[in-house]
């Protein structure tokens, strides 16, 4: 299984490099999502023009992600033109809107009830975070880790960094190669598959890589001397987050894809070798 979830992660990077034009089209579109989150969080309300650029681009970001998980599913799906691939992406991206909806609700519904936990949990007292260490030295006592946070945090990760997106990718890549009304119909037994072994471990590989390198290549100090290094640095962090982040996730959603191919295609295999003894 590992080898074959690590097969997949190369077969995918390959395939993202030879196609750099469906490449370029992934890239122009991440650029518009970024721009369109920059003017909305940029923007103010002072007037009524900056009001109607805010809301534009407050409508325009969702259909952009969507739009953006549209053409990566398909470019998930094998090697395709960018023209094509573009084509693909403005049909689909509603139906991708429309699978997300329930998982969309299910996201704000674990949000309230984690803060309703975060709130119901006890607090630790200050006394006892003051005097559970003795004053070092050479500095200020360690923070200590408490339970609650790490509860917390663990249900952050695990509910909105695995569950939502495992279940996500799966019903995306189903929207993709086999539609919208296959993907409804077997929407239950795609909920179960999300979790195989296989599809869980390419999913955690990824994650550290569209996930976890763009945030140590954004907060890591570097420290530099001159005005110029630190622009060419700062740009240097953007330029590598940006491939990081949109690279990495389409290198995931390609092995992912492969991972669910082997999948079904050694379920059929056992589903016509245990129904030949039945028909002889």
């Amino acid at each position: 299984m590992i080898k074959n979830a690590f097969n997949a992660l190369g077969d995918s990077a390959r395939s993202l490099l030879r196609n750099w034009r469906a490449l370029f089209v992934l890239n122009v579109l991440y650029a518009a999502l970024l721009a369109a989150l920059y003017v909305f969080f940029k923007t103010g309300v002072a007037n009524a023009w900056q009001l109607v650029v805010s809301a534009l681009a407050f409508v325009l970001a969702p259909l952009l992600f969507f739009v953006l998980q549209a053409a990566l599913a398909h470019f998930a799906g094998g090697d395709v033109g960018p023209g094509a691939l573009l084509k693909r992406a403005l049909r689909d991206f509603g139906k991708v809107l429309l699978v997300s909806l329930p998982l969309i609700a299910l996201a704000v519904l674990f949000v309230y009830l984690l803060g309703k936990l975060e709130a119901y949990l006890p607090k630790p007292s200050e006394a006892s975070s003051t005097t559970a260490f003795v004053p070092h030295p050479q500095g200020p006592p360690p923070v200590p880790l408490r339970w609650q946070e790490v509860l917390l945090s663990s249900l952050w990760l695990t509910l909105l960094g695995f569950v939502l997106p495992l279940l996500a990718v799966r019903l995306w890549l189903s929207v993709a190669r086999d539609g919208l009304k296959a993907t409804l119909k077997g929407a239950h037994r795609l909920a179960a598959r999300a979790f195989a072994p296989a599809f869980v471990l390419v999913y955690a590989v990824g994650l550290f890589v569209f996930g976890l390198m763009p945030y140590f290549v954004l907060f890591t100090r570097t420290p530099v001397k001159g005005a110029w290094a630190e622009v060419l640095l700062f740009g240097l962090r953007l330029a590598l987050a940006f491939i990081f982040t949109l690279w990495g996730w389409a290198v995931t959603l390609g092995a992912l894809a492969r991972v669910t191919t082997e999948s079904i295609a050694v379920n059929e295999s056992t589903a016509v070798e245990d129904a030949a003894p039945q028909q002889a």
